[in-house]
């Protein structure tokens, strides 16, 4: 784990504020990729980018999600790990990831859409300067849809009377696309040490704490740069409890830097204060960096280049299964053990989806523990 003494006693004179510039793309574990597949692109509206493997575990699938461009800051990742037990929320594993909408009648749109789905939903909820509907996808991830309310003049009680004459939708309209990620929701015991992990190691300064208007003695920690503020928001408890990744947990949450040269200076600094890390990775559409924040949460620093059409023309991105140049060789054992994965790996469409918890941004506290500070890989 990361002591607060260090991250004190590290340098004042921060050369790497402004490198980082907000997420590149956020990392879950499904249970199947064909349900997983249905509900992001005729559920949620997104295209698939990139249909590949876990380039550390390259006999799983890895499906990427985006935009239409596959824009940095748009990308849903998911490794697809049917054998793997349903994961716990908590220290080293995040709470929920969040998607901007267009604006506040979208989000009345997006409800009656996602009922008509039979998807789990609750919300729209008025407050902190943002309205917010959450819902739970087929493995129980939940998604937030957010807009921002700067000037805290959308109430509670007009949502609800938009609510009680909803209009019908029957089909995602182009003023509800989901264009990027607002922010990731991992959780803390120490916002204090949160704070400091981001300014003196990223150079991201603008934390600021806020009561948690979902859980009395909880706090939400907001973190990010200039131009995005808060695409980190934390919730903090000093009794929030171990959890663990597994079928429906964010895996890791990455963050963007403009190129190589930014990666490596970010590197590098975490290399002179002894802060454990993966080193640099080829990870064929972008590099990445891994490392731990001070509660066990995986991040990912990666950069906006090559992308995701290095190797797909625009128009075919995810129609097939493409591999790295250095993971082709295995194509035939791959594609063998995939088919096998997949006669053994039940389905089910549509899926009956998990409760979404209410409300949405409580955590479950369990008994007291300590975190431990694990390592960078993946």
């Amino acid at each position: 784990m990361l002591s607060a003494s260090l991250v004190i006693s590290l340098i004042s004179e921060n050369q790497l504020e402004g490198i980082v510039t907000g997420l590149h793309h956020i990392t879950l574990v499904t249970s199947n990729q064909v349900v997983n597949n249905r509900f992001y692109t005729e559920v949620l509206g997104l295209r698939r980018v990139k249909l590949t493997v876990n380039q550390d575990d390259v006999l799983h699938r890895h499906i990427f999600y985006a935009d239409e461009k596959g824009s940095t800051g748009s990308a849903i990742t998911f490794f697809e790990w049917p054998e793997l037990p349903r994961g716990q929320v908590g220290l080293g594993s995040p709470h929920h990831i969040a998607y901007t909408a267009p604006g506040v009648d979208s989000l009345v749109k997006w409800k009656s859409w996602l009922v008509s789905q039979g998807v789990s939903v609750t919300g729209p909820y008025s407050r902190d300067g943002r309205v917010s509907l959450y819902l739970s996808d087929p493995d129980g991830v939940t998604v937030e849809i957010t807009t921002a309310d700067p000037r805290d003049e959308i109430t509670q009680e007009y949502l609800n009377e938009k609510e009680r004459n909803p209009s019908s939708v029957s089909a995602i309209s182009h003023d509800m696309r989901l264009v990027r990620f607002n922010h990731a929701t991992p959780i803390s015991n120490d916002a204090k040490l949160t704070s400091l992990f981001f300014d003196k190691l990223l150079g991201l300064r603008n934390a600021i704490a806020k009561p948690n208007p979902d859980q009395e003695g909880t706090t939400i920690l907001e973190v990010g740069s200039d131009d995005r503020p808060d695409f980190m928001r934390y919730i903090v408890s000093e009794d929030a409890s171990l959890g663990f990744v597994g079928k429906g947990n964010v895996h890791h949450i990455a963050m963007a830097v403009e190129d190589d040269e930014s990666q490596i200076k970010i590197m590098r600094h975490l290399n002179d204060i002894g802060i454990q890390n993966s080193g640099v990775i080829d990870r064929f559409w972008f590099h990445s960096l891994y490392f731990r924040d001070p509660d066990g949460n995986l991040l990912e620093i990666a950069t906006k280049g090559p992308g995701y059409a290095a190797d797909e023309s625009p128009d075919k991105l995810g129609s097939k299964l493409v591999l790295p140049s250095w993971v082709e060789p295995q194509r035939k054992e791959i594609e063998n053990f995939l088919k096998e994965t997949d006669s053994k790996n039940s389905l089910t469409w549509p899926p009956k989806y998990p409760k979404v918890s209410t409300p949405p941004e409580a955590l479950v506290v369990a008994t007291k523990v300590a975190s431990s500070r694990g390592t960078a890989s993946r």
